[in-house]
């Protein structure tokens, strides 16, 4: 029994050491992050030059998700250390920080005859739509705030692809509402109109999500205060 009680007890005292201390330039420790796609195009390239620079032996594997619960089953199992994306549905074994927020805008082509005028809420609705739904649902946030109203608009088409609408938009005479992050990474924004909504709309918080269990782990906590520090250096988007 000695034997493999001394293993026991020195996996254990591993443990302890690592616990206590943590150097990030010469960890080899393998991470991994569950990213929706908006914070994946916008700040992936900035956390992997940051992660490079300061611990270029931890490996970080990267995860994609789409429904905001799909971050609390990820967590659950035990498949990624963290997440960035919408906040998921609170439990007492998921903490969170928000990291930014998102305000919407609507998006025209620039020679759409719409973009000659106000876009006040009967033009808005005279338009065809373009909805964006990651979870492929054809009931978005614009349609239950016109809904509040007694009025809904005529959808064209729904895609769950966020960075493919801004070139929709751009070559068709349909309107899409959308994060302006979006629009100001596609590449089309010299092709679009963009106008706030004719209605209110709240904006898109997105929160760093991980495991109770996991919450001292020191690489893992390392690692998120780099996150935190990335977007604290973007005010722009901070989230208040």
């Amino acid at each position: 029994m000695a034997e493999p009680i001394g293993h026991a007890l020195a996996e254990i005292q591993r443990t302890l050491d690592f616990t206590q201390e943590f150097d990030p330039s010469a960890s080899t420790a393998a991470l991994s992050i569950g990213l929706s796609d908006h914070p994946a195009f916008m700040y992936l390239p900035r956390l992997v030059a940051t992660l490079r620079e300061a611990a270029p032996g931890i490996t970080l594997a990267v995860r994609n998700f789409t429904g905001r619960d799909d971050a609390v089953s990820m967590l659950d199992a035990g498949e990624v250390d963290m997440t960035i994306g919408v906040p998921p549905t609170p439990t007492g074994r998921i903490l969170s920080v928000p990291l930014f927020e998102e305000r919407f805008v609507c998006i025209l082509r620039k020679e759409h005859p719409a973009v000659r005028q106000d876009l006040d809420l009967d033009t808005f609705l005279s338009l065809t739509h373009l909805l964006v739904s990651p979870e492929n649902d054809r009931f978005g946030v614009v349609d239950a705030a016109l809904a509040k109203q007694g009025v809904k608009r005529q959808l064209a088409l729904t895609l769950p692809q966020l960075y493919a609408a801004p070139a929709i938009v751009a070559s068709s005479d349909m309107i899409a509402t959308i994060l302006e992050g979006v629009v100001e990474a596609s590449g089309q924004a010299e092709r679009l109109h963009v106008a706030s909504p004719p209605l209110e709309l709240d904006p898109v918080s997105f929160t760093l999500s991980w495991h109770r269990r996991n919450d001292t782990h020191p690489a893992q906590r390392w690692f998120r205060d780099c996150i935190s520090g990335l977007f604290a250096q973007d005010p722009a988007r901070k989230s208040g």
